[in-house]
């Protein structure tokens, strides 16, 4: 009798120790599922953060040579609109980068000229961008008290995590986005000032 009962309780441990395997299996799937989320999650933190700085960094950079002038010898703003708009393209030093700024030509909304310039990061591991668009409005006013000159500026700039050029390779002349990348992030600032 004690045989038969015997057999009767071995196919339960093996049911037993599949059930317990199963069970632990699902919790570490799920672990793991869990933490590769947090991986992505704060990859595109760091990669945001990226964008954000390459798009502040050309703001600050569009802002400091149109308030202070490109240089010495130069005092003017590459962006000059006074007495007329400088059509030709500039070159000035923004963070030990030479861009060029362009004149459009056309109006934007609310501003009758604007300039673009492209600005890359001179680090050599960074592979972040931007585009800048600076706006001016040349805006009088009927008051002869107030400065009939003053220009009111905006300053918008699209930060990109990953950029490239159209060969492929990093290069101080093309920054473009690196549309291909899936991580591509874009970030954008505005900042807006009577001159």
């Amino acid at each position: 009798m004690k045989n038969i009962r015997l057999q009767k309780n071995k196919g339960f441990v093996i049911l037993f120790a599949m059930l317990i395997s199963t069970i632990i299996l699902l919790i570490a799937a799920g672990i793991f599922n869990v933490v590769q989320k947090e991986v992505v999650l704060s990859s595109y933190a760091r990669e945001s953060q990226r964008a954000f700085y390459s798009a502040d960094s050309a703001l600050e950079c569009a802002l400091y040579a149109d308030v202070h002038g490109i240089g010495s010898t130069n005092p003017y703003t590459p962006f000059r609109i006074v007495p007329a708009p400088e059509v030709n393209d500039q070159n000035f030093d923004c963070g030990n980068n030479i861009v060029t700024s362009s004149y459009t030509g056309g109006a934007t909304a609310n501003y009758d000229h604007s300039f673009v310039f492209r600005y890359r990061n001179a680090s050599a591991n960074d592979t972040s961008c931007a585009y800048v668009l600076v706006e001016k409005e040349l805006r009088g006013t009927a008051n002869p008290n107030d400065d009939l000159n003053a220009t009111e500026v905006r300053i918008t700039a699209v930060g990109f995590n990953v950029c490239t050029d159209t060969l492929g390779a990093f290069n101080n002349t093309l920054e473009i986005p690196d549309f291909n990348d899936p991580t591509l992030l874009e970030r954008r600032l505005s900042l807006t000032y009577i001159q």
